[in-house]
């Protein structure tokens, strides 16, 4: 199923994205890291996800800020 996760781009900026293990149509996969569109930066950059345990506050006020399309 489909989840709004943290993710953070090549530059450093933080984002939600919508995260299916082993699907996307936004994205090209490549292992643990995407190529995808940064809605911060208006560019592809590779993204990771950011382990749950790993958010801070400021990283959820920043992330919270900006989504990306919303498609998988």
């Amino acid at each position: 199923m489909a989840e709004w996760k943290i993710v953070q781009c090549s530059h450093g900026a933080y984002y939600e994205s919508k995260w299916v293990p082993l699907a996307s149509f936004k994205a090209i996969r490549l292992g643990a890291k995407r190529l995808q569109r940064c809605p911060v930066h208006h560019k592809w950059e590779m993204t990771v996800r950011v382990p749950d345990d790993a958010v801070t506050p400021e990283i959820r006020e920043q992330a919270e800020r900006h989504h990306d399309s919303g498609l998988i």
